[in-house]
């Protein structure tokens, strides 16, 4: 007997097993149409019916149950892709579910969250005005450094730059450089906090529900 159908019959004769255990009869009959469309019938697990389904009936001829063919090797693919998929959904859900409890202990209504958005905004508007005026100092550093290196020049046309002159402008223009890469970062992420925090806004409105008439009243501008 071929090993796949072995295994099938194996498979067949533990299901039996189990569905007497589960009735209590030790009386069953298996019945499927095979490969070429004969019927089989017998009181044990039918080897040629190895890949297709059979009915288990009791001995009156009801039906007791029917026993599924073991998965091709490509229902086992696309099962374990349905797996795959069904659990990242739920991790997908989780995430979701554990941010929106986050939210509401967060953030009492929506004006707290505007608030911690003002001061992360200004923490990043600080680091900007402080790198753009080391921006403004070392710009005047270059341009004393290129100055007193095209003086040195003008006094010794035939003789080379000392290094020290080059090294100093090399430094300041490095420093600007710097700088200048900093403000960017910065300013990128202002934008990504300003998304999310957007992002946190829409949720926990959708989440706290429209504002009733007291909420409405409190946050009006008193006249």
């Amino acid at each position: 007997m071929p090993a796949a159908f072995l295994g099938a019959a194996l498979a067949l004769s533990a299901a039996n097993v189990a569905g007497q255990a589960a009735t209590g009869s030790a009386t069953a009959i298996y019945s499927c149409k095979d490969s070429d469309g004969r019927v089989n019938s017998s009181d044990r697990p039918i080897a040629a019916c190895a890949r297709q389904p059979v009915r288990e009936l009791n001995a009156d001829g009801s039906l007791r149950r029917v026993i599924a063919p073991p998965l091709t090797r490509e229902q086992e693919r696309e099962q374990a892709a349905l797996e795959k998929q069904r659990q990242e959904e739920a991790w997908s859900r989780r995430i979701k579910q554990a941010r929106d409890r986050n939210l509401l202990l967060t953030f009492e209504d929506e004006r707290a969250l505007e608030s911690m958005r003002r001061r992360g905004l200004a923490d990043l508007d600080d680091e900007i005005l402080h790198a753009t005026r080391r921006i403004l100092s070392l710009d005047k550093e270059l341009k004393t450094a290129q100055q007193d290196a095209s003086a040195w020049t003008a006094k010794n046309p035939r003789r080379q730059l000392p290094s020290a002159h080059q090294q100093r402008i090399t430094d300041a223009a490095n420093a600007i450089l710097a700088e200048d890469a900093l403000v960017a970062d910065r300013h990128a992420e202002r934008d990504r906090v300003n998304s999310r925090f957007d992002a946190d806004a829409k949720r926990l409105r959708e989440l706290l529900g429209p504002p009733t008439l007291t909420e409405e009243v409190a946050r009006s501008p008193r006249s």
